[in-house]
């Protein structure tokens, strides 16, 4: 929800300021600089990946080698990594505390967003371990490691 105010604002800002360039009919040296950084903003904002996007993890040369016991012992030794032990946003104390301090002196609610930065970097180590297993799943599957 927060990339989607980010972009509103910024594409609210890119259309006043196209409104204030458009208004004059003369194009000055300033108002080609402004569509320019305004450009840029625009290739910069795109380029930014906050989500998720589908993909097929691939093997590596040395797992096509492995076999199906080693693939399994592969898969357990990551999967410990897709666990997860943070509390949540509503029971975390110091999030709690954060925002009880916050009502009287607003800056610590700054804590909140330590927060969710700690949140997006533990959903980073844990889709990699995911992608991994799910690269193992796939070897195994293609070994016929399940028959049997």
């Amino acid at each position: 929800m927060g990339s989607n105010m980010l972009r509103i604002l910024v594409a609210v800002v890119m259309l006043g300021a196209l409104g204030a360039v458009q208004a004059d009919e003369r194009e000055s040296d300033f108002q080609r600089d402004v569509k320019q950084v305004i450009r840029e903003i625009k290739v910069a904002l795109d380029s930014i990946d906050l989500y998720r996007v589908p993909q097929v993890p691939q093997a590596a040369d040395e797992e096509l080698t492995l076999t199906c016991r080693e693939l399994e012992w592969a898969m357990a030794a990551v999967v410990p990594k897709t666990y997860s032990y943070r509390p949540s946003f509503y029971d975390d104390p110091v999030q709690g505390g954060g925002m009880w301090i916050g009502t009287m002196y607003y800056p610590v609610y700054a804590t909140a967003l330590y927060g969710v930065y700690h949140d997006y970097k533990e959903d980073r180590r844990i889709i990699s371990a995911e992608d991994r297993i799910e690269v193992l799943r796939r070897l195994k599957a293609e070994k016929r490691c399940y028959e049997s």
